[in-house]
């Protein structure tokens, strides 16, 4: 076991990773982005940076629409993790397929809920990230009538059948979307059992990024079921195993609140302050998504990026690319919507 994540195996597969993330956005440039007056401007710094001046000009350069700005960070994303994949160490292929499989979950939960509610694949397209699970098998599928049909039919020859028909049957008892999207996480971080224990064994810290990230989605359905006054048995088949964050001490923490704002003043596994500045001026819940991905994200890069020449190097970028993807979406989006850089900066948490 003491191989996985360590040792020289990973000479090559550090170096490269070093060479990816030298390419990352700086700090000031991202900043410059956060700040600009407008989408052209915003779109003009990113031009610069090298990694996304291809994917910049493949939809219209520092000119394109605005609706196919979100088409170009979804393909530079994906273009950086497939490439993680191929330069892993033969024998941790697997591992890694396993850990950039979550993006394939994420295209199947587009799919998902574009299907049950009545949008097509244009309407999701843009947000699709090229992973095993592509644009191309999400648009084939999209051409199925019901959620259940689709669902079906990326099950063919999936190595997600069986979360697929979980996630089905879920749908088919209650007819609710949300029980076949809460089915597709809890059977893809059950999947990954395996993977957690193998990570684990040799490099504790890496395995517990992960562990957050399920917390992370604990911590979101209980907000979600406390703001819409649910009790915690009724939420019982949402949570997921795995985390850090026991399931007693997940109702204790909900029963012993009584609003959405007391419930995010008990969680201590996460820090947010902020994002629960910006959920009582705006109501929407996914400011403490954003708050709980950029400090799982911030946490990751403080324990990962120490290591060298060994699998934490890989998922330490992981992260950093998810992050500045995120961020430069929030930051250009956030001039559609008129919100003011002091509002955006907020919700981001960049650092190279």
């Amino acid at each position: 076991m003491a191989g996985i994540l360590g040792g020289s195996v990973y000479s090559y597969s550090s170096a490269r990773v070093k060479a990816m993330e030298s390419n990352l956005i700086g700090a000031q440039a991202m900043q410059s982005i956060i700040d600009a007056s407008s989408i052209d401007a915003a779109l003009s710094i990113l031009f610069q940076q090298p990694a996304y001046k291809d994917n910049i000009t493949k939809y219209g350069g520092t000119t394109m629409k605005k609706e196919l700005i979100d088409f170009a960070l979804s393909s530079n994303l994906a273009q950086s993790v497939n490439k993680l994949v191929v330069i892993a160490p033969t024998a941790q292929r697997k591992v890694m397929r396993a850990l950039v499989g979550k993006w394939d979950i994420h295209n199947i939960r587009l799919a998902v809920e574009a299907k049950d509610r009545g949008l097509g694949f244009e309407q999701i397209a843009a947000n699709i990230i090229d992973t095993s699970v592509d644009s191309t098998i999400i648009k084939e599928a999209m051409r199925e009538s019901t959620v259940e049909a689709l669902l079906a039919r990326l099950a063919i020859n999936s190595p997600y059948s069986e979360i697929l028909k979980g996630a089905s049957a879920a749908y088919s008892k209650s007819r609710n979307i949300t029980d076949a999207l809460s089915a597709l996480d809890v059977g893809y971080y059950a999947s990954l059992s395996g993977v957690l224990y193998e990570i684990s064994s040799a490099h504790y810290q890496s395995a517990l990024i992960i562990k957050m990230e399920i917390d992370s989605k604990n911590i979101l359905t209980l907000i979600r079921g406390k703001r819409i006054d649910m009790k915690f048995q009724q939420l019982d088949s949402y949570l997921i195993s795995n985390g850090t964050i026991q399931k007693k001490e997940l109702e204790h923490m909900f029963e012993s609140a009584h609003s959405v704002e007391d419930l995010v003043q008990h969680i201590t596994r996460f820090d947010l302050k902020e994002s629960l500045e910006v959920y009582k001026k705006t109501g929407q819940l996914v400011s403490f998504e954003i708050g709980m991905n950029n400090y799982i994200l911030n946490k990751g890069l403080s324990v990962l990026k120490p290591t060298i020449l060994s699998f934490g190097t890989m998922l330490a970028y992981i992260y950093l690319k998810e992050l500045e993807v995120r961020t430069l979406r929030i930051a250009i989006n956030s001039k559609i919507y008129g919100l003011a850089p002091e509002d955006v900066s907020r919700l981001i948490a960049w650092r190279k």
